[in-house]
């Protein structure tokens, strides 16, 4: 496994305050600032903002499986959500926190145990939460479908 890992994005002026984020080989979004800060922000843009909260929770998702599979843990579904929240700060607008709520449903008891410690897991792993410099907490509940 390689010890390196590189990405690349590209942006481009459509118009006002409309950008594009090209990734090649990948379907083309638009973004452009929330509502909060432009009130002519088209509905169907989505705003940095957005996108980093996006980050943050679908590396999350995406740990949970990976995670799972390493400690023989079987799951039926999850789901997470996530809420940042931006306050001001020295430089103007930040995110202070961004709190992910997970729900993940197992059958067993011996899954519900295993499944604690993936969800903790996969948290502690996450490139994106751990690469950001606002705190991201994690909220978690195991659900059982056989009680």
């Amino acid at each position: 496994m390689t010890e390196e890992h590189r990405y690349s994005v590209k942006s481009r002026w459509v118009e006002d305050r409309i950008v594009t984020m090209e990734i090649e080989g990948k379907t083309m979004l638009k973004s452009a600032p929330p509502r909060d800060f432009w009130e002519d922000c088209p509905d169907e843009t989505y705003s940095p903002e957005d996108l980093f909260l996006a980050s943050a929770v679908t590396c999350y998702s995406v740990s949970i499986p990976g995670v799972a599979k390493r400690f023989h843990a079987d799951f039926d579904d999850f789901e997470v959500t996530g809420k940042g929240h931006l306050a001001k700060g020295e430089h103007g607008w930040e995110f202070e926190e961004i709190t992910i709520d997970a729900k993940i449903t197992v059958s067993s008891e011996s899954d519900e145990k295993k499944m604690k410690k993936v969800a903790e897991r996969a948290h502690t792993y996450c490139v994106v939460a751990n690469s950001m410099s606002c705190p991201v907490k994690l909220k978690y509940k195991i659900l059982r479908t056989d009680t």
